[in-house]
């Protein structure tokens, strides 16, 4: 008969609330989680040995950050800096970038500021869709018009 032992990590969760993702670079969900060593006995973990460490886990890009970003200063909270969060969050759920720039057009501003806010949501790597003529933050995967697959977009 063999004894199949060893160890493996697990984590769980300590705490959840919201934080300023430095990733995604807006408020955004967090999980604070605690990975600690198990003593295992057939893959089943059965004595708790020591304890790792904790991190903060980001739920919206799943990114891994040290403790310590929970700490971190509040991004500054002008109306530029907001509209740009904003428009950030819409492009990142999927929708176009067509449609947050007439989204802020509609709120009666001007267009070169809106050229600018866009600018900064967007980023410069882009994605468009081969079917419709929409084009997308490079964290987007299908087209929210048609849903067909997006293709990088040539960079001007």
């Amino acid at each position: 008969m063999f004894i199949i032992f060893g160890n493996r990590v697990r984590s769980k969760t300590i705490s959840t609330g919201q934080f300023s993702c430095p990733q995604c670079k807006v408020q955004r969900d967090y999980e604070l989680r605690q990975a600690r060593n198990w003593f295992a006995l057939y893959f089943i973990p059965i004595i708790p040995l020591n304890t790792i460490g904790e991190f903060v886990t980001c739920l919206t890009c799943g990114t891994q950050f040290a403790k310590e970003v929970l700490s971190m200063p509040m991004p500054s909270h002008t109306p530029l800096d907001r509209l740009a969060r904003e428009a950030r969050a819409d492009l990142d759920s999927g929708t176009p970038i067509e449609m947050a720039r007439q989204k802020l057009i509609n709120t009666g501003l001007s267009r070169d500021l809106v050229e600018h806010v866009i600018a900064q949501a967007a980023g410069s790597d882009q994605k468009h869709c081969p079917l419709d003529p929409l084009t997308y933050r490079a964290t987007v995967q299908r087209c929210a018009q048609c849903g067909a697959w997006l293709e990088n977009s040539p960079r001007a």
